[in-house]
């Protein structure tokens, strides 16, 4: 069964969010009460902002300029823009970043490249991380931060509970002691908002369970009824993409018992 690549699947996630939403975010929805009384797209693209109102409550009095990591479609520095604040990207994808380019200010730069890889002279009063952390080498991630935070590191992602063992996806705990070894920044809150953002998946699971998945079924039976050579030297794939199909998404059970989600300020020394 063919599996997409992080970056097809943001690509994919992007336009989709751009087209249904009209926003183009790419992180999960912030539900303030903990649960989902409707479980539809409409409420997810409302959590969607919840998140990102959740984000500039948290942003510390008298920031300026903010770097924005793993900027995807530039929908959350777009609203930072518009609030008043400074803000450059830096995300490696060109798709993302043409979509970032058509809605953003000229004011705002953006580096194609891996934040780890970023060559600029240029400091901030805040280096933000938005479901971006995870993807990095943290350590190094954490040293580039030391070099760009002017006063502080904001981070809204999740941790893996349990450690991969390698340089990126560490969990909360090893991210705390590369901080404390490191002794650039300090902790200022950490809050674990993981019932918050898991509401998100009961939303997800309606959705691919209610009616992608079925369709997907659907359609795929319909193609073994109307074309039953080709199905027969495509059996294979074809079994499996049915099974994958009726298999019933559980990730509204399963994110909680794999990740914790984090909002965590902390300041530069």
């Amino acid at each position: 069964m063919f599996e997409p690549s992080k970056e097809l699947r943001l690509d994919v996630e992007a336009l989709f969010s751009q087209a249904v939403y009209g926003h183009g975010f790419l992180h999960y929805g912030y539900w303030p009460n903990g649960s989902a009384q409707e479980l539809s797209l409409q409420a997810l693209g409302q959590a969607q902002q919840a998140y990102f109102d959740k984000l500039v409550e948290t942003i510390p009095a008298g920031t300026t300029s903010i770097l924005d990591v793993g900027s995807g479609t530039g929908s959350n520095a777009l609203g930072l823009t518009r609030r008043g604040f400074q803000v450059d990207c830096v995300c490696p994808s060109a798709k993302l970043n043409a979509m970032a380019r058509a809605k953003l200010p000229p004011s705002s730069r953006i580096f194609e490249c891996r934040f780890e890889d970023l060559d600029d002279p240029a400091t901030y009063d805040l280096v933000l991380f938005c479901e971006s952390f995870h993807y990095i080498d943290a350590e190094r991630a954490l040293a580039q931060a030391a070099r760009r935070a002017g006063r502080h590191m904001l981070l809204f992602d999740y941790f893996p509970r349990r450690d991969a063992g390698g340089p990126a996806r560490v969990t909360h705990r090893r991210f705390l002691d590369l901080v404390a070894a490191q002794g650039r920044f300090e902790l200022l809150s950490d809050v674990d908002v993981t019932e918050r953002i898991a509401p998100t998946f009961a939303v997800l699971d309606a959705v691919a369970n209610d009616h992608v998945r079925p369709f997907a079924a659907r359609l795929l039976e319909d193609f073994r009824r109307h074309r039953p050579l080709l199905s027969m030297l495509l059996a294979r794939p074809l079994n499996r993409a049915l099974m994958r199909a009726r298999r019933t998404s559980e990730r509204r059970n399963t994110f909680p018992l794999e990740h914790e989600y984090r909002l965590m300020l902390l300041a530069a020394r």
